[in-house]
């Protein structure tokens, strides 16, 4: 379990007691962040060091939440959606009390730390729980994009079987071979949907294992991102979205060649026509 404390550098003395109570309670089983030297970037400092920790422990004084510094804190900690509890020191006033009606305040840290281990449990139940479902999402996504590739192809694959069967049971008369055309366009058409479908998929799957990934560093595990980065360095992985495009892709070239050789002919076929019927006008006259 990890606590950042925010205190004043003018309840230096009486913060290092508190630190010094709450690492001798837990019999060192807590990690103490904090952040006392002023350097130009602190902000960036304590902000990493805030989402590192599992909890933030402000220390109350007289006159703690006048500082800049500390509000600085106090909001960066409730946008990180962070735990916050206060711990009283002796010269805590009616002000600075005030001030944290919205989290738990206690007088020691003999009663911060038990409540923060009651909440530290619940907490990592509840993220694992999280875990479970978010990485049960993902295997569903992965079976209902299965499930669009089969229903794609078998859209594009009938709509094409249909054309050629259409144009051989009329012996690829004119009229038939621009039904062909119609239908090998809509099949075309298809593969766009298709494509669209694919990409919408990836993204989705990506927007849940970033949750995924952010869960994991919560729960001080990395499992997917060393998956992934064996995958990625070592293995040569391709992704399953860039390589259904390239299925996708490559089977709307087949398309786009069959609707070519479909207008190719037709044309032949018209021009044929064209030539035929002007033969019967001459020799008619």
């Amino acid at each position: 379990m990890k606590i950042f404390i925010c205190y004043r550098s003018t309840d230096k003395d009486e913060g290092d007691d508190i630190i010094s109570a709450l690492l001798k309670d837990s019999e060192n089983t807590v990690a103490i962040l904090k952040q006392t030297e002023h350097v130009d970037n602190w902000k960036e400092i304590v902000e990493a060091k805030l989402k590192e920790s599992d909890f933030v422990a402000f220390l109350i004084g007289e006159e703690t939440f006048k500082s800049e510094q500390i509000i600085w804190e106090y909001a960066k900690a409730k946008s990180l959606n962070k735990q916050i509890v206060g711990i009283k020191l002796k010269n805590a006033s009616e002000e600075s009390i005030l001030f944290c009606q919205g989290f738990q305040v206690f007088d020691n840290s003999n009663q911060t730390l038990k409540y923060l281990d009651k909440i530290f449990v619940s907490d990592r139940l509840l993220k694992i729980e999280q875990y479970k479902i978010m990485v049960s999402s993902t295997e569903k996504v992965t079976d209902a994009r299965m499930k669009v590739n089969n229903l794609f192809f078998t859209i594009t694959s009938s709509i094409l079987s249909v054309a050629f069967v259409l144009g051989k049971t009329y012996s690829f008369i004119p009229l038939s071979v621009v039904a062909m055309t119609i239908l090998t366009a809509l099949a075309l058409l298809t593969t766009y949907f298709w494509e669209k479908l694919v990409k919408s998929y990836g993204k989705l799957n990506t927007g849940k294992f970033k949750v995924i990934d952010r869960i994991e560093k919560e729960l001080r595990t990395n499992m997917f991102e060393e998956e992934w980065r064996i995958l990625t360095q070592e293995i040569d992985y391709e992704p399953n979205t860039k390589t259904e495009t390239k299925i996708v892709t490559r089977f709307r070239l087949f398309i786009y060649l069959t609707l070519i050789i479909e207008i190719i002919y037709l044309l032949y076929e018209l021009f044929q026509n064209f030539n035929l019927a002007e033969c019967m006008c001459n020799h008619l006259k």
